[in-house]
């Protein structure tokens, strides 16, 4: 089960911890979101397990029940101390933008669940996307509106290059809606539960492409043609002739342009970057 308030409350006033809004410290204390972030993880026993911050072990602990191997990494010392005391996992101290898997070696398939601390969202899961192994499964909890940025479609207004990024590897299973009661303290936005299965034809973009997208994506309102004059680059010319080879007009905007047409041009172009 879930920690409840009064629990996190003790375990805090124990470690003398107060949390910080700067580290994103809103602790979970909803047990029905805990037990659908396990069941959607789909464990097997000995599974390896990466948990990002997990705070007072509300997470950590099911997972252990569930007889997964747990990798942690967690910021706060106070945390990190007491949950290695608490379980048998590996807790890393450390910041998990320095530390994106803890001290798990992506050597073999292993899967993310984690309560990520906003401030650390996106930057996070771009790192992760560069790994050398993909996790097989993410089930993530995060702010409600990164994840409408995560999963937008091209034409809409967030659609972006960590969309892209982030669809050309993976695809959405399930999501859920999280209120912002379900936490202490509670934040002042609502969450969202997303799971996230890795593509048997997933796509990893060349990190100088990835980027180009992100100087792109700058600009999403301008036309595409015009941005990348603004832009040297070894992909811009040759985009654009790709593009009029699909049929889609220079004057389109980043935006606009579909993900498969992006992961198309790439695979194209892989060899020489």
């Amino acid at each position: 089960m879930a920690l409840s308030l009064s629990e996190t409350k003790e375990i805090l006033q124990l470690l003398r911890v107060r949390p910080k809004r700067k580290w994103g410290q809103n602790f979970l204390i909803d047990p029905q979101i805990v037990h659908r972030s396990i069941e959607w993880a789909h464990l097997s026993p000995n599974e390896m397990v990466v948990e990002i911050g997990p705070g007072c072990g509300t997470l950590t602990n099911q997972l252990v029940s569930a007889q997964a191997r747990v990798f942690a990494v967690e910021k706060e010392a106070a945390f990190a101390s007491y949950l290695s005391q608490q379980f048998p996992i590996d807790c890393l101290q450390g910041d998990a933008l320095k530390y994106p898997l803890g001290r798990f070696q992506p050597s073999v398939p292993y899967k993310v669940v984690a309560n990520l601390p906003y401030a650390i969202t996106s930057v996070w899961l771009d790192t992760i996307l560069e790994q050398s192994r993909l996790p097989e499964i993410m089930v993530l909890l995060i702010q409600k509106e990164a994840a409408n940025r995560w999963l937008a479609a091209a034409g809409t207004k967030h659609f972006s290059a960590l969309s892209i990024s982030l669809q050309a590897a993976y695809t959405l299973q399930q999501k859920c809606n999280v209120s912002k009661r379900c936490f202490y303290p509670q934040p002042k936005v609502d969450s969202m539960l997303i799971c996230l299965q890795k593509r048997t034809d997933g796509w990893i973009f060349p990190k100088n492409f990835k980027q180009w997208m992100r100087n792109v994506f700058l600009h999403r309102r301008q036309q595409f043609a015009r941005v990348c004059k603004k832009i040297p680059s070894q992909f811009a010319e040759p985009f654009l002739t790709f593009l009029a080879s699909q049929g889609i007009p220079q004057t389109v905007r980043a935006e606009a342009i579909p993900l498969e047409r992006w992961v198309q041009f790439a695979k194209t172009i892989a060899p020489k970057v």
